[in-house]
C-alpha cells in the first residue's frame, strides 16, 4: 500500500518541480449561466438560478520526454430558494486530475476512469457489464501502449484510510478493420457512495469489425455468475445511420433496440425503440433544425417504461462572442423524467437561460 501512496505523492511533487523549471503552460475556461424556470408540480428550479464554472489545465514538458499535467474545476452556484447562499456563493471544487505521461506510458490520479471503464466496448443494453463507471473516491490508473495494444491497470483509493481497493484491468487493440477489448474488475467489500460503483466481480470481452459497410460488435459480459451476450450492428445509408442490437440475458428476458438518425443539411431527426425486457419499453423521437443566423429549433418526445409521453420544444440562439440564449418548454405529467427531459435535460415548465463562455 505504501508504494501506491508514494507514487501519488511523487506525482504531485514531480509536477510541481516541472512547473518551477518554467516549462509550463496554463489555460483557463470560464463559463457563467443565468436562468429562470417556472416549475411544474414541484420539479424544476422554480425561479432564478445561476452558476459559474472555472476549469484550469496546466501542463509542463520535462527534459526526459515526460509531460506533467494538472486539471481542476471550481463551480459556484445558487438559486433563489436558498436564503443562505448570499447570491450564489456556494463554492465547490471537483474533477481534479494529476498526470505524468509519455508516448508509451502514463499515470493518472484523481477524478479519472477505471481501467475497465476506459477500454470496455459493449454491444447494446447489456445488464451484466456492471463495471464501475464512476466513484466518489480518487482513482489511480496506469496506461501503457505496446505493439498495437493499449492496456491499463487501476485502483480506487479509499478516502478514509488511503488504501487501494478494487483492482481493475482493461486492454484494447485494433488490427486493420477489427478491434478487440477485454476488461476485468475484482469483487470488493469496499463501498463507494457513487451510484456508478459496483463491488461485484465483473468480466467482459468484445470484438468489433466492419463488413460490407456495416459495423458489427459482439460482446460477452459476466457479473457474479450472471451473463449477457450481445450483438450490435450499425449501418449507414446515405444521410441515414441505422443501429440495432440484441442481448440475451441469463437472468430475465432479452433486451433489444432499433434506431436511426437522419442528418441532412439543417435537419437532424433521431428515433429509437428499446425493449428492456422486464423493465418495459422506451420510445424516443427527437429532432433539430438549424434555421440559420444562429437560431436552432429543437423538439422531442420520450416515452419511458410504457408511461406517458413527455415532450419538449426549445430554441437556442447564438448571440456571438461565446454567449447563447435558450428558450424551452417541457412537460412531464407523471414526473418519471425528473428535471432531465430529453437530450437537453430540460426542467419541466418554461425556462429562459443565458450562458456565457470565455
Amino acid at each position: 500500500m505504501k508504494s501506491i501512496l508514494l507514487t501519488s505523492t511523487a506525482l504531485v511533487a514531480f509536477a510541481g518541480a516541472a512547473a518551477a523549471d518554467g516549462h509550463s503552460g496554463i489555460s483557463y475556461a470560464l463559463s457563467g449561466t443565468l436562468g429562470y424556470n417556472e416549475e411544474i408540480d414541484g420539479i424544476g428550479e422554480d425561479g432564478f438560478y445561476w452558476e459559474g464554472n472555472l476549469q484550469t489545465t496546466a501542463t509542463a514538458e520535462l527534459d526526459n520526454g515526460v509531460t506533467a499535467g494538472a486539471y481542476f474545476e471550481v463551480t459556484v452556484a445558487g438559486d433563489n430558494n436558498d436564503a443562505n447562499d448570499d447570491g450564489g456563493q456556494d463554492l465547490a471544487s471537483s474533477d481534479f486530475v494529476l498526470s505524468l505521461s509519455s508516448e508509451t506510458a502514463s499515470i493518472f490520479f484523481g477524478d479519472t476512469g477505471t481501467a475497465a471503464d476506459k477500454h470496455w466496448v459493449s454491444a447494446g443494453n447489456m445488464e451484466q457489464d456492471q463495471f464501475t463507471t464512476g466513484t466518489d473516491s480518487a482513482v489511480l490508473r496506469g496506461d501503457v501502449a505496446f505493439g498495437g495494444v493499449d492496456a491499463s491497470i487501476s485502483y480506487i483509493i479509499d478516502d478514509e484510510n488511503g488504501e487501494a481497493e478494487q483492482l481493475s484491468l482493461g486492454a484494447g487493440a485494433t488490427f486493420g478493420a477489427y478491434s478487440f477489448s477485454v476488461a476485468y474488475e475484482e469483487d470488493t467489500d469496499f463501498v463507494d457512495g457513487s451510484g456508478d460503483f459496483n463491488g461485484d466481480e465483473t468480466f467482459g470481452i468484445s470484438a468489433e469489425g466492419t463488413f460490407a459497410g456495416a459495423t458489427v460488435t459482439l460482446a460477452y459480459a459476466d457479473t457474479d455468475g450472471e451473463s449477457s451476450t450481445g450483438i450490435k450492428v450499425g449501418y449507414p445509408i446515405g444521410p441515414v445511420s441505422l443501429t440495432a442490437s440484441y442481448v440475451d440475458e441469463s437472468n430475465g428476458d432479452a433486451n433489444w433496440e432499433i434506431g436511426g438518425t437522419y442528418a441532412d443539411g439543417p435537419l437532424t431527426v433521431t428515433a429509437e425503440y428499446e425493449d428492456n425486457g422486464e423493465s418495459g419499453e422506451d420510445i424516443t423521437i427527437e429532432g433539430s433544425y438549424d434555421v440559420g443566423n444562429g437560431l436552432n429549433i429543437l423538439a422531442g418526445a420520450v416515452n419511458e417504461n410504457e408511461e406517458d409521453f413527455d415532450f419538449y420544444v426549445a430554441a437556442e440562439y447564438d448571440l456571438g462572442g461565446g454567449a447563447e440564449v435558450l428558450f424551452a418548454y417541457a412537460q412531464d405529467d407523471d414526473g418519471d423524467q425528473g428535471d432531465e427531459i430529453g437530450a437537453g435535460e430540460y426542467d419541466p415548465g418554461f425556462t429562459v437561460e443565458v450562458t456565457f463562455s470565455f
